[in-house]
């Protein structure tokens, strides 16, 4: 197996990490300002979203599933286990009760440490393949969208670890790349075109072993938490998911990727931003299945599947962009990048914090980042004459 480069993933200076990390710092400092016995303000704790981990898990370890879908009791559950509300609601289908559980055998923060901890060494490990000798994969834990997912608590490093496991595996390991995918259904959203370019190739055992692998975790789910958590995920739980797209003047909406949440939050009207969230949808699937066919090589596409995924998403956030980085990164270091293409990478780079400040201001920068970074790595793929793709080496 061939790697990228070392000189493909040339970094950016310093100075560019320390501007691209302002924002979460300011976060980081605010919240510490704000913050008393482990509670930021009145509604939040550290970690924020982890909290939902974690609750979910004392809710299965309590037999109070019930609550887990009831927003109002939900958050009434929370209160008396944080002392605070806060607007949080479960949002992940039943399979992570499985993971949840063994966190809330833990006090709240060491768990949050062994989440963020673990996770982070996971992804870590993942990206290995993907550098070679002097690419220090621990870097990537530094990364905007990595320090975003480190200040929200959340699945970044983990669905990040087993998207790029799944796709180094898949030429070598088809199985073990198919149980990778397949745990991905914890936030299935994000895996959206693994199916698509698993079938345009024609991974049979990969896509057997990924359904597998998920309806083994829906069927023990059921026996063990009952069918009605698997209904009211697909009602209540999905109903909730879908009014978030449109964010209003919710702190969360700044944290948002999709075009079609940059434009509803600017009061753009709906038909006109839902249209053009289907452009870019339409965009994407056109541009992946056309790379798939030209015969991009599985390492390539993964990036291009990443950065993708959040463009053609009307629902997803910043802390998930941790692949998108190395995307970005790979683009940035092409020897035959064009400065325009450079500088688009940089862009790419920094807006999952600036992107916050952006929106702030009325600029969707976030989503016009994530098109252009997925209209470089697209065209770096299908123009003619060209060679091995950037990126491609990690698997072939």
């Amino acid at each position: 197996m061939d790697h990228m480069p070392c000189a493909r993933l040339r970094l950016p200076a310093p100075l560019m990490w320390v501007f691209g990390s302002m924002i979460v710092m300011t976060l980081f400092i605010a919240d510490y300002r704000a913050s008393r016995h482990g509670v930021i303000g009145l509604s939040e704790m550290w970690g924020r979203d982890f909290a939902n981990i974690w609750t979910g898990g004392k809710l299965a370890l309590n037999g109070r599933l019930d609550l887990l879908y009831d927003l109002d009791r939900y958050r009434g559950f929370e209160h008396a286990l944080y002392g605070t509300v806060g607007i949080h609601n479960y949002s992940y289908p039943p399979i992570a009760l499985f993971l949840d559980m063994p966190f809330a055998l833990l006090p709240y923060g060491p768990a949050l440490m062994l989440w963020l901890g673990g996770t982070g060494l996971l992804f870590a490990l993942a990206a290995r393949p993907w550098l070679t000798e002097g690419c220090a994969p621990w870097l990537l834990l530094l990364t905007p969208a990595a320090l975003m997912n480190i200040w929200a608590g959340h699945y970044g490093f983990l669905i990040g670890a087993l998207f790029l496991a799944g796709w180094h595996w898949l030429p070598n390991r088809p199985g073990w790349a198919g149980v990778c995918f397949g745990l991905m259904a914890l936030k299935p959203h994000v895996a959206v075109l693994v199916p698509v370019i698993l079938l345009l190739r024609g991974d049979w055992r990969t896509i057997a072993a990924a359904a597998l692998t998920v309806g083994s975790l829906v069927m023990a789910s059921v026996v063990a938490f009952g069918s009605d958590l698997w209904a009211q995920y697909l009602t209540v739980t999905s109903g909730v998911q879908a009014r978030m797209i449109d964010p209003g003047q919710e702190f969360y909406g700044l944290m948002a990727t999709s075009l079609a949440s940059a434009l509803l939050r600017q009061h753009i009207p709906a038909a006109i931003a839902y249209g053009l969230q289907g452009m870019a949808f339409i965009g994407v699937a056109l541009g992946v299945t056309s790379a798939t066919i030209r015969g991009a090589p599985p390492g390539a596409l993964a990036l291009l599947a990443a950065t993708g995924t959040f463009v053609l998403l009307p629902y997803a956030f910043n802390y998930d962009l941790t692949v998108v980085m190395l995307a970005a990164l790979v683009v940035y270091g092409r020897p035959e990048a064009s400065p325009m293409e450079k500088a688009i990478a940089l862009i790419a780079f920094v807006t999952p914090q600036w992107g916050m400040m952006a929106s702030a201001i009325g600029i969707p920068l976030t989503p016009i980042a994530l098109i252009s970074l997925f209209g470089v790595q697209w065209h770096g793929l299908v123009r003619p004459g060209r060679g091995a793709p950037a990126g491609a080496g990690a698997a072939r």
